[in-house]
């Protein structure tokens, strides 16, 4: 399983190098753009077979998933943008090949597929994306309130992972993702349940939605559990348009002021913290750094002064002459 993916202390040495034993990885800027470029690749590999009147979709799968595991095994990159692009647009593009029957249940097969990219190259989007497209298909099948509740109850397992520590970043990642996205998705699903009107229990829901991840976030030291906070704030506030008897422009301002109240709050509660989640640098912050900072850098052996021979001379006593 070694050469699947890189270890954990070689995933969590990528996130400060981009070189860690011998994986490869670039950095976050170049891996968005890289995974843009590959996949206006596959899409243009994708035409090209079907021009040769070619099983596009087939063609396009076993090529790009052979060439991803092909960077992973020999080449060791990780974290580029193109092994991850190469296997969720390869399974994208044989799905799309595949006849439509036109069901709700087609959602379920960019479901594994997004799974599944996201098992292989340990990729927090492609997993969160899993779990959306799962929020899609409930309310594709016209069940609104099952989708609302299904994102609430991801939404409180992500917060409460991560109150613990994560060996791996990547999982660590896919948690903090999930916390901040599924908010949003289950707001989707209770507006479709309210028929984009007010309804006092999915506005009651993301209150205490909001409430349990501040106080994660407050208590626990959790960045990813304050973002999910604020947004089902907002979330909330969204939801109760019908409740707020002002213009859209007056309802944006009050709900910005709202974030901007809550945001004032936290950090009086953080003021004068040394430990955990902090506001400022602390002397421990700078110890930590003056401790990490040398590790980082690059050594030298410094070149070692000659030794003194040794041996070979004789004098003798009382002012005689020496010989070698």
């Amino acid at each position: 399983m070694t050469g699947m993916w890189p270890s954990v202390a070689e995933e969590r040495a990528m996130a400060f190098s981009k070189r860690a034993g011998s994986w490869r990885t670039v950095s976050t800027t170049a891996a968005i753009a890289f995974f843009v470029l590959t996949m206006l690749a596959i899409a243009a590999f994708n035409w090209f077979c079907d021009l040769l009147t070619l099983p596009n979709g087939w063609a396009t799968a076993i090529v790009a998933i052979a060439l991803a595991e092909l960077l992973i095994w020999r080449g060791h990159l990780w974290g580029t943008g193109v092994e991850g692009a190469l296997w969720i647009g390869g399974l994208f593009a044989f799905i799309f090949a595949l006849p439509s029957s036109g069901k709700p249940e087609a959602v379920l097969t960019f479901v594994a597929a997004a799974a599944i990219s996201g098992w292989r190259v340990r990729n927090a989007l492609f997993g969160a994306l899993a779990v959306v497209l799962l929020t899609v298909y409930l309310m594709v099948r016209e069940w609104p309130w099952s989708a609302m509740l299904f994102s609430v109850a991801v939404a409180v397992i992500a917060l409460l992972a991560l109150i613990r520590t994560w060996k791996r970043p990547s999982t660590e990642t896919l948690w903090n993702v999930l916390a901040v996205v599924m908010p949003v998705a289950a707001l989707a699903g209770g507006l479709q349940a309210a028929d984009l009107r007010s309804d006092a229990r999915v506005v009651g829901l993301f209150v205490a939605l909001a409430g349990f991840a501040l106080a994660i976030g407050i208590r626990k030291r959790v960045r990813g559990a304050l973002v999910a906070g604020v947004v089902s704030i907002v979330s909330a506030g969204v939801a109760a348009h019908d409740f707020i008897p002002f213009s859209t422009e007056t309802r944006l301002i009050l709900i910005g002021a709202a974030a901007l109240v809550i945001t004032g709050a936290i950090a009086r509660a953080l003021r004068g913290r040394e430990r955990g989640f902090v506001l400022t640098p602390t002397s421990s912050t700078r110890e930590t750094l003056l401790t990490v900072m040398p590790a980082l850098l690059p050594t030298s052996s410094a070149a070692s002064s000659p030794q003194p021979v040794s041996g070979g001379g004789t004098f003798g006593g009382a002012g005689s002459s020496g010989q070698f």
